[in-house]
């Protein structure tokens, strides 16, 4: 777990490309994921003994993560059992209380209401507290991970596979072929409008009543909540859709999968936008003062301990981490 600040930079730094360490940081990721194959871990060693700057690049994020301390890296099925177990323990089920719901005589009434009520979000089917991230199997093989403060319902009928998201974020692996094998189509719905997944893996975030949309496999339909026309959103893309449309396509960066692993993949990001998304890991109030919030970062890190990472900024750029108040933390100039 570590950071670099750029300017100024170390000589070994300026020696490793900035593009190289995302590939480095990217593969990190790969190979943390629970679903790694055998070609994935070819694929990541020829990569890394094409280039002695791969080497020095794959070097320095595992040095700087310190989470492959504990992988044999060389025992491809023994690292492979580990991360599966880290899975498991993420993907572990509760089911959440309907009580508000059958006292309104509603059950999830409303489910495509613009608009989610707050006792929707609280009497969800799968909840998330803050700093948690967990992973869910749904009914028909599909798979499901929510982020950190998120809420989400499932509802499957025969001729619909539908997820309602509340708030926050969730990373969707469609199945590929339903068990029972009924061409029924997979939504989600948010208070943005209506994603119809082609046979894909994307994420959808909640920003206010906005949402975030990013595709990493196939293809997403959005379709506004206020009628507009839809359109499609292809592999490695990303938009942002509202009730009245989308915005312009953007690029999707592979590393918006990260989280789903525990991880924070900093690829030359800002500092002050490093802290925002490390806040919503951590309860109170965490800012930046704006004398570092453009201070430039390269690195991997787990979410699961924000005081850990922040001390590791600390440690490696020309701040420090001043607490006004037992809830309050700054990342202020050293």
């Amino acid at each position: 777990m570590s950071a670099t600040a750029r300017p100024p930079a170390s000589g070994a730094d300026k020696q490793i490309e900035l593009q190289v360490l995302q590939q480095a940081a990217e593969w990190f990721a790969v190979l943390r994921s629970p679903g790694v194959a055998d070609a994935d871990w070819r694929d990541w060693q020829h990569w890394r003994d094409a280039d002695s700057r791969h080497q020095a690049a794959w070097a320095r994020v595992e040095a700087i993560s310190g989470a492959f301390e504990r992988l044999p890296i060389r025992d491809k099925p023994a690292a492979r059992r580990t991360l599966d177990r880290a899975a498991e323990r993420q993907a572990r089920r509760r089911s959440a209380l309907k009580m508000l719901g059958l006292l309104c005589g509603a059950g999830i009434a409303g489910w495509s209401a613009s608009r989610s009520a707050p006792w929707q979000e609280w009497n969800a089917d799968y909840r998330t507290a803050t700093g948690e991230v967990r992973q869910i199997e749904l009914a028909d093989g599909g798979q499901v991970w929510l982020n950190t403060a998120s809420a989400l319902d499932v509802r499957y009928t025969p001729t619909l596979r539908a997820l309602r998201l509340h708030r926050g974020e969730i990373l969707v692996q469609t199945a590929k072929t339903p068990p029972d094998r009924v061409d029924r189509p997979f939504v989600v719905d948010t208070a943005a409008g209506r994603l119809r997944a082609l046979g894909t893996r994307f994420s959808v975030r909640m920003v206010g009543e906005a949402a975030q949309v990013s595709v990493f496999q196939g293809a997403v339909e959005m379709s506004p909540a206020g009628g507009g026309p839809a359109t499609v959103l292809q592999s490695g893309e990303q938009r942002t859709l509202h009730a009245a449309g989308s915005g312009p396509a953007t690029p999707a960066s592979t590393a918006r999968q990260a989280w789903s692993n525990g991880l924070l993949l900093a690829e030359n990001m800002r500092l002050g936008d490093f802290i925002a998304e490390l806040a919503n890991y951590r309860r109170g109030y965490l800012d930046c003062a704006p004398e570092v919030a453009d201070l430039r970062l390269v690195g991997v890190y787990e979410v699961a301990d924000t005081d850990r990472t922040l001390a590791a900024l600390a440690a490696t750029l020309p701040v420090r981490i001043q607490a006004p108040l037992s809830w309050w933390v700054r990342v202020v100039p050293s």
